[in-house]
């Protein structure tokens, strides 16, 4: 319901943060290794494919999203305890961890949801996790007060440094996967990039990318081409 901070001059913080998800998710996709087979709505139901499938396994993939499910948990308690607490009017750079940590998380999420384009190119996750921070300051806009008590250049300021920062996040993973890619596993990516689009269940079956004995492991679910 709109309120009158929400018909103030604060309005083009609003307007802003939605055109700028606009156009960073606009540029994303334009990006190499955006994973253009997939339709951004049905990102939530390649995720769940992914976790159902890959969690039981109890290989790397189970760890390494059990590692960024702790990752989670951890940001969450920062976060929260940072409200709780009054830590983030005491200790100003706790927002800029928590928002790092939360880019980092999300581009994580990304990267492991699609692996085959991501570990080709992640740069991608960049401007995506941008896109989703800016849709996250739209939706603060519209359905959060605690702005309603900052001035108009307080506001500005702060959607611009929590942005910014996201984005770093997502740069460090971008990295980072790029260092993993040369110098841990370079034949995680084989040179044919033909990708399921549903596995026997029926759920979009993300683009997989797994080992030749994982896929031998993985028979009575192979992908069909």
């Amino acid at each position: 319901m709109a309120t009158s901070q929400h018909l103030s001059p604060k309005f083009v913080v609003g307007v802003g943060s939605l055109l700028l998800a606009l156009v960073a998710m606009w540029v994303a996709a334009l990006t190499s290794g955006y994973p253009d087979r997939y339709p951004l709505h049905s990102w939530p139901a390649v995720l769940t494919g992914r976790l159902r499938r890959e969690l039981p396994r109890r290989d790397s993939l189970t760890a390494a999203w059990g590692v960024l499910a702790g990752w989670s948990v951890l940001v969450s308690v920062l976060h929260f305890g940072g409200i709780l607490y009054d830590i983030y009017t005491e200790l100003p750079w706790w927002d800029l961890l928590t928002h790092a940590m939360g880019g980092t998380g999300v581009a994580a999420v990304l990267g492991l949801t699609f692996r085959r384009s991501t570990l080709r190119a992640p740069l991608w996750v960049v401007p995506a996790v941008l896109a989703i921070g800016a849709g996250f300051e739209v939706y603060e806009f519209l359905f959060k007060r605690f702005w309603h008590y900052w001035t108009l250049a307080f506001y500005i300021e702060d959607t611009i440094v929590d942005l910014v920062v996201n984005t770093c996040g997502a740069a460090v993973f971008a990295l980072a996967t790029t260092v993993y890619r040369r110098h841990v596993d370079p034949v995680l990516a084989p040179p044919d990039d033909s990708v399921v689009v549903a596995d026997g269940d029926g759920e979009p079956a993300g683009d997989d990318l797994q080992h030749d004995d994982a896929r031998t492991a993985d028979a009575g679910d192979a992908d069909s081409e």
